[in-house]
């Protein structure tokens, strides 16, 4: 059964020794964040729902731009909701150091088939700023360089970051910076997820 203390994790141990990094470049990541029962419980809900063609903000479908296939995580998804209730103690965290004004956290899962990506672009829409905070959480098993499917951050410095998306890995970064998913070779499972200054959407 999965509940939210399976999801219990320490957000401050894991980013105490990272937040000036953070503060300077808009951009960490934290690996092994969740025990293995709740990485599971990911995994096999993320297999076994419905996945919906993803659209661009202006409501087209461009696969040349936005290869994945996604499925918003609502009160249809136990793991995932046990998933947010964890994200949401990481905005609380972000709220005592950063004093960011964090109120709210979404997500949904996201399908890349082989020979996919998702090209530059920044996670708030020109003229907005809802979004403070993304994080991608991978939940692909023995990711190897060769399998693609990085994600590609220019960070507060200007300079390129590309990480690749192993499994119980969360990468962190300011939802303004851009970034891209590289093209993944193999089929590629993560949960996008982003920290809001305004109230929940579900």
């Amino acid at each position: 059964m999965t509940t939210s203390t399976n999801f219990h994790t320490d957000w401050a141990s894991l980013l105490d020794d990272k937040i000036e990094q953070f503060i300077e470049t808009g951009t960490t990541v934290l690996d092994n964040c969740y025990q293995m029962d709740a990485l599971q419980a990911l995994q096999n809900e993320s297999g076994f729902i419905d996945y919906k063609e993803a659209k661009l903000t202006h409501g087209e479908r461009q696969s040349s731009i936005r290869g994945d296939s996604i499925r918003w995580i609502d009160h249809d998804c136990p793991a995932g909701l046990a998933y947010l209730d964890s994200i949401n103690e990481l905005g609380a965290y972000f709220n005592r150091t950063l004093y960011t004004g964090i109120r709210s956290s979404e997500a949904h899962y996201a399908c890349y088939p082989a020979g996919f990506g998702y090209q530059w672009h920044s996670d708030n829409p020109v003229g907005r700023d809802e979004r403070v905070i993304s994080a991608v959480f991978y939940l692909n098993d023995d990711w190897r360089e060769q399998d693609g499917g990085q994600i590609t951050v220019i960070n507060k410095l200007g300079d390129t970051v590309q990480l690749l998306p192993k499994l119980n890995r969360l990468i962190i970064f300011d939802s303004n910076l851009r970034h891209q998913v590289e093209i993944t070779h193999r089929r590629r499972f993560s949960i996008a997820t982003w920290l809001r200054r305004d109230d929940a959407l579900i």
